[in-house]
């Protein structure tokens, strides 16, 4: 006797074996290296931290380069300032003229060189209307320097007058660090000049006139300070002080001049003047601005040259 098959009973049989069949093979698959959604967006989330920390450290990295190279570069101006003021001072030369008298020659020689102020320390440049400190009566704390120097220059001469000093920049809203230069020919016409002939003497306002043209040497330097020193190393506090040999008792040079000087990178110096535009906060040191913006970013420069 054959029992006939039951259909429905065989086909609810057949049912869960399938739905084990996809579960395996689901799991299966997500052991193979399938990710969920939740997977997926806490792995974009940290890959996209990564790549900002980066974008962050890069930039970082670059902006300090860029800082650090125009600190360099605006060191690099202070130092070579240095550098032409030792270049120049070395080479100071006393203008005496002394003709030949016994005997004397024929024709007599037209003199190219009398007695003058060969070397100052005085305020030659004033700009009292902008910046107090260029005032005599304020201290004199930018010191400014002059002298003759000898040069090897075609005629009428071999003399040339300059000077360094430091001067407020209305447009910087700063102190630059100036070089006054006359060249022989006019030098030479200095000498020459009526008042100076009538006078047999230049002195130092014939000789040293700045002007707003003077050149450049560095941006953002202030605080000039020039250190006389005799020969004994004793400190020369007479300012301002005129070296020539036209007076009854002639001011020796000094043995030795010590200079320093302070100066600021382009990128802090930016920093102040968005700030400030007076000279006070560059050269009071009891300002807060001075205190929180200028004294952290502030280097000094500093050389010695001796005359003597």
């Amino acid at each position: 006797m054959m029992i006939p098959s039951n259909k429905k009973f065989g086909s609810t049989l057949a049912a869960p074996r399938e739905r084990s069949t996809l579960r395996s093979r689901r799991a299966v698959a997500l052991r193979e290296g399938g990710f969920t959604l939740v997977e997926l967006l806490i792995a974009a989330a940290i890959t996209v931290v990564i790549v900002v920390m980066l974008g962050l450290m890069l930039g970082s990295l670059m902006s300090s380069a860029s800082h650090a190279s125009q600190r360099v570069d605006a060191f690099r101006d202070a130092r070579a300032a240095l550098q032409m003021m030792e270049r120049d001072l070395s080479n100071l030369v006393c203008a005496q003229w002394n003709i030949q008298t016994s005997p004397v020659p024929t024709p007599v020689p037209v003199p190219v060189t009398r007695p003058a102020a060969y070397f100052a320390l005085d305020k030659r440049w004033q700009d009292t209307a902008n910046d107090p400190y260029s005032d005599p009566a304020n201290g004199n704390p930018n010191r400014q320097m002059f002298g003759l120097i000898a040069t090897k220059s075609s005629a009428p001469g071999d003399m040339c007058a300059v000077g360094f000093y430091c001067r407020w920049d209305t447009q910087l809203h700063a102190y630059t660090l100036r070089r006054f230069f006359l060249d022989a020919t006019t030098t030479f016409n200095v000498f020459t000049s009526p008042a100076v002939t009538a006078a047999n003497y230049a002195s130092d306002s014939d000789l040293y006139a700045p002007s707003v043209n003077d050149e450049v040497l560095a941006a953002y330097v202030w605080n000039l300070n020039i250190t006389m020193r005799d020969a004994a190393g004793n400190v020369i506090n007479t300012y301002p002080y005129i070296c020539d040999p036209n007076t009854v008792t002639p001011t020796s040079l000094p043995a030795a001049i010590e200079i320093s000087f302070n100066a600021m990178s382009p990128q802090a110096a930016r920093t102040v003047t968005s700030v400030s535009s007076a000279p006070a906060d560059w050269m009071d040191t009891t300002t807060q601005n001075y205190q929180r913006l200028v004294k952290p970013h502030a280097y000094e420069f500093r050389t010695r040259i001796n005359l003597q």
